[in-house]
């Protein structure tokens, strides 16, 4: 069955173009997400369109190109969803292109350059340095909702931080060959591995359909994310 993205790809084409065109540095270009999923009857259209370039050398230039594509789709088709546009550095390994070549290994489509994908062995041996990284992460997406003043924003936010913070958890199987972004089967992973927090993760869990920052969800936010790092330490 037909993607999204796929049925919206002559439209996406001169985009992908000028991106890919923007510098000599770039070494692939993948999409990934939800975009890619089938499409069905029942199923909305996505929120965004995720890209992935790696590049090598500098990418602040690249990424204000990026920036600027991403503004001028909004603008030439307001209704169509969103291009959300990742530059990545490949030109020296770390744990942030670890964890993205382990994103479009597992739910993206090169759509030029050279593939990055790797063999599950590598993010089997990688797995500890990946899920640091991606702490880092939720945390500081967590410290920039607590501090952002308009309640509105806050609450908006809340999915996408949810989301984030339930992914961890999917990083956890990676050592058995294992790796899902889904939210709920996180979930899962996180009641199976740690039944004491088990309230704090359906607290998160239910965020999705009730996206408010109260006390209790904010604890539950800190809880799970400081459980995971403490197992990670210790490992």
């Amino acid at each position: 069955m037909i993607s999204f993205f796929d049925s919206s790809k002559a439209a996406l084409t001169p985009f992908i173009d000028k991106l890919w065109r923007a510098s000599s540095n770039n070494v692939s270009l993948y999409v990934r997400g939800s975009s890619l999923l089938p499409m069905e009857p029942n199923l909305a259209q996505p929120i965004d369109i995720d890209f992935l370039l790696f590049v090598n050398g500098e990418i602040n230039k690249i990424r204000s190109i990026a920036t600027d594509i991403t503004n001028h789709s909004n603008k030439v088709t307001p209704l169509a969803p969103h291009l959300d546009i990742k530059v990545i550095q490949c030109c020296e390994e770390s744990p942030e292109l670890l964890f993205n070549t382990l994103l479009v290994t597992k739910t993206g489509r090169l759509l030029r350059g050279k593939d990055l994908s790797a063999s599950t062995s590598l993010y089997m041996e990688q797995q500890d340095r990946i899920i640091r990284f991606t702490l880092n992460e939720a945390e500081s997406k967590l410290s920039s909702v607590i501090q952002t003043s308009s309640k509105e924003i806050q609450n908006k936010r809340i999915p996408h931080l949810s989301k984030a913070i339930l992914r961890v958890a999917g990083l956890l199987k990676l050592k058995e060959g294992g790796y899902t972004r889904s939210p709920r089967n996180c979930a899962d992973i996180l009641y199976d591995k740690y039944p004491t927090i088990l309230e704090h993760v359906a607290m998160i869990l239910n965020s999705f359909k009730d996206p408010f920052l109260s006390d209790e969800l904010l604890m539950s936010y800190f809880i799970v994310l400081n459980k995971i790092k403490q197992d990670v330490e210790r490992e």
